[in-house]
């Protein structure tokens, strides 16, 4: 029985690790971007903005597996997709200096790109 109880602790901890493989990518203060391959588990990333009136532009784009990506303001989530493929788009922004986005993206066996950024124009 301990025999049992230890192959299902060693079973769960490393189904639930999380790896990427070929991760190249930046993330500063108004921007996050990468590319990789093979990622799964969850990666997870604050941007801070910059001016009050500015938008904030994203493209995700999904080469292979399955890629979920969300973007949550302060109050609530903007963006919240199983990526199938690629989207892109901008979100108009007003009063908002200062406030914290956190990105998340979340990948099973996931290749692809992306990239958040605030702009000062509509892409």
């Amino acid at each position: 029985m301990n025999r049992f109880v230890v192959v299902a602790c060693m079973v769960y901890v490393f189904s639930s690790c999380s790896f990427t493989k070929e991760w190249q990518g930046t993330s500063t203060a108004h921007v996050t971007k990468a590319d990789f391959k093979d990622m799964t588990g969850k990666q997870v990333f604050t941007l801070h903005v910059p001016n009050n009136d500015t938008y904030l532009a994203y493209a995700f784009k999904e080469l292979s597996g399955d890629l979920e990506a969300t973007i949550k303001s302060p109050s609530d989530y903007v963006y919240y997709k199983k990526i199938d493929r690629s989207d892109a788009s901008t979100i108009h922004l007003v009063n908002q200096k200062g406030a914290h986005y956190e990105v998340s993206i979340k990948g099973k066996h996931a290749s692809g790109t992306f990239d958040v950024r605030f702009t000062s124009i509509a892409r």
